[in-house]
């Protein structure tokens, strides 16, 4: 198996424990989306349980990872991988970090400690009638970043579900409008924001100023939002190499509040659309 198989199966689900309860043995028309997402990284990437794909899993599961097989077979093969690497202790923290459920579409942000690899990954799902149909993903490497008051993937986890989704997805909308249309930004986001990407915060000119750096061109794919946070899936252009991109908004007071990141470059031989 190739390393970028290896980073694959990171980005997928990786070694999930039960610390986020799934209720897996509820009637499938009473879970939510995401519920049924948690339960799927527990059953089937946690307890290795492969006999359990066909209850999640469409035959013709969409794949958009460059490195899995398309349909239940590149599920299965990369289960059947972890099956040979010894399973997480019942302490185990679990990975994911954030959930965040907009419709049919599922949105997990991890922190993934894989073969002496620290990773970020957001994966993306798209379900129908609690299957899943559909997958994109991101992985980024890490670096150490022990000591660090504010890191890659910590800061908020809980959805404010006070919080209008449609609202915060207004203000990403038109922040991200501005940006693409080569306006001011700065007004959308408030003055003690927390960034988390530490590329934004070492270029010393914010998000709205990273995001519009004269050689980063930008295409917006899909808004997601639940409560206070909202998802961007797009896609940017630098030099000669295009990225994926995924980001995490989280909104409060009609600003944004908090950010985090996760890119990764389109491999040479894979067609950016196929990622999206």
């Amino acid at each position: 198996m190739k390393i970028t198989r290896l980073l694959a199966l990171g980005a997928c689900c990786i070694l999930i424990c039960s610390a986020r309860a799934a209720k897996s043995h509820t009637s499938m028309d009473t879970i939510t989306n995401k519920q049924r997402v948690l339960s799927f990284y527990k059953q089937i990437v946690g307890q290795r349980k492969t006999e359990l794909i066909p209850q999640f899993i469409v035959e013709d599961y969409k794949q958009h990872s460059p490195a899995v097989k398309q349909g239940r077979v590149g599920i299965a093969e990369m289960v059947n991988y972890l099956k040979a690497l010894p399973s997480p202790p019942e302490s185990a923290k679990s990975p994911i970090v954030r959930a965040i459920q907009d419709g049919d579409l599922v949105v997990t942000h991890l922190d993934v400690q894989f073969m002496g690899r620290r990773m970020a990954v957001i994966d993306l799902f798209k379900l129908k009638d609690g299957m899943l149909t559909e997958h994109w993903d991101a992985i980024q490497p890490l670096p150490d970043e022990s000591g660090k008051t504010i890191t890659a993937t910590n800061g908020t986890t809980e959805i404010d579900h006070n919080a209008s989704a449609e609202d915060s997805r207004v203000i990403v909308d038109q922040f991200y409008k501005a940006i693409v249309n080569k306006r001011s930004a700065h007004q959308f986001i408030d003055t003690v924001y927390v960034e988390h990407d530490a590329s934004v915060i070492a270029s010393g000119v914010g998000l709205a100023g990273y995001l519009s750096e004269p050689d980063r061109s930008v295409k917006i794919h899909r808004l997601i939002a639940e409560g206070d946070f909202v998802v961007v899936q797009s896609q940017f252009c630098k030099g000669e190499k295009t990225f994926v991109f995924y980001e995490i908004f989280r909104v409060a007071k009609g600003k944004i509040a908090e950010h985090w990141s996760v890119e990764q470059v389109v491999p040479d031989d894979v067609k950016a659309e196929d990622m999206f």
